[in-house]
């Protein structure tokens, strides 16, 4: 992904990003507007304000007729207490904070509560006496006089609430067309980005599927170029080894034979030398070999009932002729009880002689390499331990890779195929155990494999 690809995507995407916010205030404001029209529509304080008023008048008409006597006290209380609450439900819920919010002056609301509340008494007076008309009267014409000034009062609030409620409805059908436009703009803005974003990503689809395309034909390229390389590899192997073996032979009698009729110890050097290449040579035949048929599944495990305090032994007094050539010599321990494991022996051999002879090609003349061989829990563990240049953090993940060599460069005389340890982790997964290394630089390597022990 180019750099001009990724900015143009932070533009699209700090565009939409902006869009979307934009939007949901436009819909936050939208909704505030139209839950205040739903509450003056559903509520209506101004049809509650004139019913308030309209309570008012027949308050005093029903008051007038008690003191002529035309009405019972009983049909004022009930004039009251309609009255009063109208008040209630225009100071409270709903109501109060869309009043509050058309910014109108309830100062005569408040001031009818506390006048109600003063006229309680008198109005619950007036119900229960049968005093004579004259008394009636003075106590109706005390209760006119507090309610007296409250019809302009109540006339104006009227009017306040009906300019608000109408601007209200102005100022949402401004604000309706204005926020249609805006939503309007900014659907055509997110389709527009949406149609921008899918044509990039259609674009960068196309591309990511050629390039996978390529990959996958690189990929099989490789896999065929490796598997060429590998049966080119086992078919010199095979056609190498027979010769090998025979020119090792020959080697062999014609050293017994210089030794016996002559001295010349420059002849017996140089049969030494071409003796010991030749056994290299040999080795790397053979990992070859072995690695090619791991790769293809033709390896087979033989399992059978074996003592690995024997498997031990008995690679350890493999290794020895080669490890006293390089004056590196085995300190063995094994375990005091058997450790039987129903597994292929030879192929354990093979996997400890890999790692006994790179324990000892990488340990110096004269020291002693560690073998020793543990259980617990079930499991048997052996431990091959040198005393050489050790391995970094680093090359201990890809140890185990073939064709890797540790340090190839400072171990120039010690030279090897790089397949033994992943010919001895690929026969340890076949064997169902573990293998790995503990290690840091300049302070040698411990490699060990694991098996799990027989408990029949």
């Amino acid at each position: 992904m180019t750099y001009h690809s990724l900015l143009l995507r932070a533009v699209i995407l700090t565009t939409f990003l902006g869009a979307v916010t934009f939007g949901i205030g436009v819909i936050y404001k939208l909704e505030n507007e139209v839950q205040n029209i739903q509450t003056a529509e559903q509520s209506d304080p101004l049809w509650i304000s004139s019913q308030l008023q309209f309570e008012m008048l027949r308050l005093e008409k029903d008051l007038r007729d008690v003191a002529l006597g035309h009405k019972l006290p009983s049909d004022v209380s009930l004039r009251f207490d309609v009255a009063w609450s109208r008040i209630n439900v225009l100071q409270e819920g709903k109501l109060q904070r869309l009043l509050t919010n058309y910014e109108i002056d309830q100062t005569v609301l408040a001031d009818l509560e506390e006048t109600f509340i003063d006229l309680e008494p008198q109005i619950d007076e007036l119900g229960k006496t049968t005093a004579p008309q004259e008394v009636r009267l003075q106590r109706v014409e005390a209760i006119l006089n507090e309610l007296e000034g409250f019809e302009t009062s109540l006339r104006s609030f009227l009017l306040s609430v009906a300019q608000s409620k109408n601007r209200a409805m102005a100022d949402f059908r401004t604000s309706l067309l204005s926020l249609s436009s805006a939503i309007t703009y900014l659907s055509a803005t997110i389709l527009a980005l949406f149609v921008i974003f899918a044509s990039l990503l259609l674009v960068e689809l196309r591309a990511s599927r050629r390039t996978s395309s390529a990959m996958r034909q690189l990929a099989q390229e490789a896999t065929s170029a490796s598997e060429m390389k590998m049966n080119f590899m086992s078919v010199v192997s095979h056609e190498l080894r027979t010769p090998m073996t025979s020119i090792l032979g020959g080697l062999a009698l014609l050293k017994v034979r210089v030794e016996k009729t002559t001295q010349d110890a420059p002849t017996l050097k140089l049969l030494e030398v071409a003796s010991r290449n030749g056994d290299r040579l040999l080795m790397l035949v053979n990992d070859i070999i072995d690695a090619q048929a791991l790769s293809e599944g033709k390896v087979k495990i033989d399992r059978k009932p074996v003592d690995l305090n024997e498997v031990v032994t008995t690679a350890v007094e493999n290794c020895t002729p080669y490890a006293a050539k390089l004056q590196v010599s085995y300190r063995i321990k094994t375990s005091s009880d058997r450790m039987m494991a129903y597994t292929d022996g030879a192929r354990v051999t093979q996997v400890l002689v890999n790692l006994l002879s790179n324990a000892a090609k990488f340990t110096a003349a004269g020291d002693v390499v560690e073998v020793n061989a543990t259980q617990y829990q079930g499991v048997a563990r052996i431990e091959v331990k040198d005393h050489g240049i050790g391995i970094s953090e680093y090359e201990q993940n890809n140890i185990f890779s073939p064709f890797h060599q540790t340090n190839p460069g400072s171990t120039a005389g010690n030279k090897s195929s790089g397949l033994g340890l992943s010919i001895t982790k690929q026969l340890m997964d076949l064997l169902g155990g573990k293998v790995g290394v503990q290690s840091s630089e300049g302070q040698g390597a411990t490699f060990w494999i694991e098996l799990k022990l027989h408990s029949g």
